[in-house]
């Protein structure tokens, strides 16, 4: 909390400093808003390392050796080169070897390591190197497309149209084409599907 009341100061002499009127109704709460948002949101997990529990894990007992894939998997974080939002969707593969991860962790291991600045290269290897230390499957594939607000908004002004697009494969989704291109399959398909669905 004290750490959050310092970093309100703060954004409030960068408004000023800005030439804003801090006394507008608008702005008056606003450093308040933004302290919150970045110690509670957006950096919530910088210099924190993942929980022992954060990816729930059973026993692979029936032996499946075929793709699971969770898609369309929502993430934010922040460019560590303007501080902007990139927003984005994700779709996490893998082939279990002994160990099936509950349906909803790999979801959680991108939220978890998403709020931190970083460049979303480095968030892809992150969660598949920390899905893949706890898992051990046989191979696994993460493809990642967002909006990188440092483009859209400012600089070149992209719009909304154009997303920087990361794949990361490794194990049998690297080695083998045919698994990888299998796995592309299916995100191509779950593209299509949610664009059917709307």
């Amino acid at each position: 909390m004290i750490r959050q009341k310092r970093l309100e100061k703060h954004l409030k002499d960068f408004l000023i400093e800005l030439g804003l009127d801090i006394n507008d109704p608008n702005l008056q709460d606003t450093p308040k808003r933004m302290s919150r948002m970045f110690v509670e949101e957006f950096l919530s997990n910088v210099n924190r390392k993942p929980p022992l529990d954060l990816i729930k894990s059973f026993p692979n007992d029936k032996q499946y050796d075929e793709i699971i894939m969770l898609d369309n998997i929502p993430f934010v974080s922040l460019c560590s080169h303007h501080m902007l939002p990139f927003p984005g969707l994700a779709w996490l593969l893998y082939i279990p070897n002994k160990t099936l991860a509950g349906a909803s962790k790999p979801a959680r291991v991108l939220e978890f390591f998403s709020k931190k600045p970083q460049l979303q290269e480095n968030l892809g290897m992150e969660v598949v190197d920390f899905f893949e230390e706890d898992i051990y499957p046989k191979g696994v594939m993460l493809v990642m497309r967002a909006v990188h607000g440092c483009m859209s908004c400012r600089g070149v002004k992209t719009g909304q149209g154009s997303g920087l697009t990361t794949s990361i494969t490794r194990g049998i989704f690297r080695d083998n084409m045919d698994t990888r291109a299998e796995g592309l399959s299916l995100i191509q398909t779950s593209v299509l599907l949610k664009g059917a669905m709307g």
